[in-house]
């Protein structure tokens, strides 16, 4: 328990069995993937027989290296972002840029859209830590991310806070990703400006639900029905147009 759950940010990625292994941590979330994008199961696994190639090149890219605060339940987006084909979608909170991968993988699947990723040039394991592990020295947040996916990316180097009100008033936001600073006031600071930039409906996905009250608190305070969670407390749910 110890090292599966509370270390995460310290082992490798091969370590985890959620990486090792995809399907299981589909097929848990299968049901509620499929209400969530109101699609059938079947379509959803035709989705997920695409990423095995993915996930055997992860395995020889990643495999052997420390995980440093991966979102694990990552190739869940992918399948996400190929049903809803979204042009925008934004997270926060990026290391090797694992999530950022499979999100990409799937934009250029779909030949459109563009993801913005912003985070501190800070791996989580070093925060945990006090010092980066020496697999990962001269590595950059996002390094998991090829040359061939750039063209559909932009990474965003500052806090959240700092970089958001920047990317406000342009293009509806599609998709919001929130893994970034698990404490109440960030949570429900992004929640908040995600949902200023879904007046024509959109999907918010956020990584620990469960780590304070800000996930319950943002769907009451907007009467927002109807969001599920996948996995290991990955909640997700669409946010209908509004004014």
């Amino acid at each position: 328990m110890w090292v599966r759950e509370f270390r995460q940010q310290e082992i490798r990625f091969d370590v985890n069995p959620r990486f090792r292994d995809w399907e299981p941590m589909y097929r848990v979330s299968r049901a509620a993937l499929a209400r969530l994008l109101a699609a059938s199961e079947p379509e959803l696994d035709a989705l997920f027989e695409e990423t095995r190639p993915i996930q055997a090149a992860l395995r020889a890219e990643a495999g052997p290296l420390p995980s440093a605060g991966a979102l694990i339940q990552a190739p869940l987006l992918y399948i996400a972002v190929r049903r809803l084909r979204p042009q925008w979608v934004i997270e926060t909170g990026i290391s090797s840029g694992y999530s950022a991968r499979l999100i990409l993988e799937a934009l250029a699947r779909n030949g459109s859209g563009r993801l913005d990723s912003i985070g501190i040039d800070v791996f989580a394991l070093a925060a945990s830590t006090g010092g980066v592990a020496p697999e990962l020295a001269g590595r950059r947040v996002g390094w998991l991310v090829p040359e061939r996916l750039h063209a559909f990316w932009t990474l965003h180097l500052g806090r959240s806070e700092e970089v958001l009100p920047k990317l406000a008033g342009g293009d509806p936001v599609d998709v919001f990703l929130h893994d970034s600073l698990h404490q109440y006031p960030t949570m429900l600071a992004e929640y908040e400006w995600a949902f200023s930039q879904f007046a024509t409906g959109g999907w918010l996905f956020s990584h620990d639900v469960h780590a304070n009250r800000a996930w319950p608190d943002f769907l009451s305070r907007h009467s927002v029905a109807g969001d599920e969670e996948m996995d290991h407390d990955l909640g997700a749910v669409r946010v209908p147009a509004h004014p």
